[in-house]
């Protein structure tokens, strides 16, 4: 498959916390994630300082500080959504011709259309609109700095997606969180989780405990297994992430038995880890996976990106990449054009054809997980070359209509998926509930382009119409066209 590169070099050390300072190798340092010749998904981790320099081209702009200062708006706790169309996502059903009322930042009302002006409060003319929650990224990785962080939340914004879920983390994100999540911000939502735990991180009983402790003190969510030394240590992280009541999410690790993994704090998996490739145990763990509501994050854009597939001509069109400097997008090229001549063109066709034969495999793993009920997560895990934050959420729903699922269904990953993954209540459009929506000028139950197209957000007390919104975009693309 071809190489797949991390644009983030974020390193996973342990600071401060043990008394034995974890070894820092190479697969603690977080740097690009690859594919090796043959196909086979192997995950290998070290620095780049090629990477390094391209990452700071992409993200380090001079406008980057200003860029949600100039396009918030003022704290906006009460308006009404007149006469717009409601997908609540608690059904398949439209509701034509409602005003939607907030107060307070929650939703006091829905009801038919009136005649004449609510008065002290804010109006948008919802008619020929559609009204639906806004989105949720449930597999991100964050950048390396803060200029690029405030730049990923602002592609985020512009596409509609409120939420992010890290999953690759680090002590700093914290800071993060109580820099940007304040009231009336108009930064996404962080669901963070420290440095993730690794096979080559030799810890103590005492170090895991204080590991432990430490992530749940500082308000992170859940910590990431990205892989585990032996079934001793899982259990160990486990026995003390049950006393602290503590989630485990993450990869599959599939050098651990069935029981101890299924009997764990584990809930949610990454990639279609432990289910596609392994048909001999796919139904017996889907049961146990519905048994124990554990949440599946299939992430198929990634694994379609590095297929392969795509012409020199249909990578430079892929969305987003309006956002990539030119000479950083030439030189994603340029590393693409010496793989595939290197390894020969009858190889490199045989390589694709491979390649998505395993992605249909994933489709149909994705029907079982569906047919039994199993709730999803939805992300296109853009952390590498050719994917750009929030501008492949779409992508990653038109994929998944390849394993027959609905709009309807596809959207509720995003929506109230999420929101029920976190216990939190938002997600859908109703009464009591979170004000916390995006509108749009076509149906997304009819056609999932309408999400390319964000009339107007509305999260955390803010809310953002057409203009603001594409003068967000403006600021985010003007300095990337030479």
């Amino acid at each position: 498959m071809e190489k797949i590169e991390r644009k983030s070099t974020l390193i996973l050390e342990i600071k401060n916390i043990f008394e034995v300072k974890i070894p820092l190798t190479s697969e603690n340092a977080i740097g690009l994630k690859r594919f090796n010749e043959r196909g086979r998904n192997q995950h290998q981790f070290h620095t780049s300082k090629e990477m390094k320099k391209l990452f700071l081209i992409l993200f380090i702009i001079a406008q980057a500080s200003s860029i949600f200062a100039q396009n918030q708006a003022d704290v906006v706790k009460d308006l009404v959504i007149k006469n717009v169309s409601v997908i609540s996502m608690l059904t398949n059903d439209i509701k034509e011709h409602q005003d939607v009322v907030i107060k307070d930042g929650k939703i006091s009302s829905i009801s038919n259309t009136k005649k004449g002006d609510y008065k002290n409060v804010l109006i948008v003319d919802g008619k020929g609109k559609y009204m639906m929650p806004s989105l949720a990224d449930a597999h991100v990785h964050f950048p390396e700095d803060d200029t690029g962080m405030k730049r990923v939340m602002a592609l985020y914004l512009v596409n509609g997606v409120t939420k992010l879920r890290s999953m690759r983390g680090d002590w700093e994100h914290i800071d993060w969180r109580n820099k940007y999540e304040k009231d009336g911000s108009v930064h996404p939502k962080l669901y963070l989780s420290p440095p993730a735990i690794s096979r080559n991180y030799d810890l103590s009983v005492s170090q895991i405990e204080e590991f432990v402790k430490t992530s749940k003190e500082r308000g992170f969510n859940f910590m990431k297994i990205l892989s585990i030394k032996d079934e001793t240590v899982f259990a160990q992280f486990d026995s003390i992430a049950k006393e602290y009541n503590f989630p485990i999410g993450g990869h599959f690790p599939d050098n651990i038995g069935d029981d101890l993994i299924f009997n764990s704090l584990y809930n949610s998996f990454e990639h279609l880890g432990g289910l596609a490739g392994n048909p001999d145990v796919l139904e017996s763990r889907l049961k146990l996976i519905k048994e124990k509501n554990i949440f599946i994050c299939p992430t198929l854009s990634w694994y379609n990106i590095g297929s392969g597939r795509h012409s020199y001509d249909e990578l430079r069109k892929l969305p987003g990449m309006a956002s990539v400097p030119n000479a950083t997008l030439e030189v994603w090229i340029d590393g693409t054009k010496k793989y595939r001549e290197k390894l020969g063109i009858e190889a490199y066709k045989e390589e694709v054809a491979n390649e998505l034969k395993a992605l249909d495999k994933k489709y149909e793993v994705i029907k079982a997980i569906h047919k039994l009920g199993i709730p999803m997560l939805l992300s296109p895990d853009s952390s590498s070359k050719y994917m750009i934050s929030g501008f492949d959420m779409v992508g990653e729903m038109e994929l998944l209509k390849h394993a027959d699922l609905t709009n309807y269904e596809i959207l509720k990953m995003a929506t109230i998926n999420f929101a029920n993954f976190f216990n939190e209540d938002y997600g859908v459009i109703e009464k009591g509930k979170a004000a916390d929506f995006i509108i749009l000028k076509t149906n997304p139950l009819v056609d999932l382009n309408a999400l390319r197209k964000i009339e107007g957000l509305y999260f955390n007390n803010q809310f953002l119409d057409r203009k603001k919104l594409e003068t967000m975009r403006m600021s985010l693309l003007e300095n990337f066209q030479n």
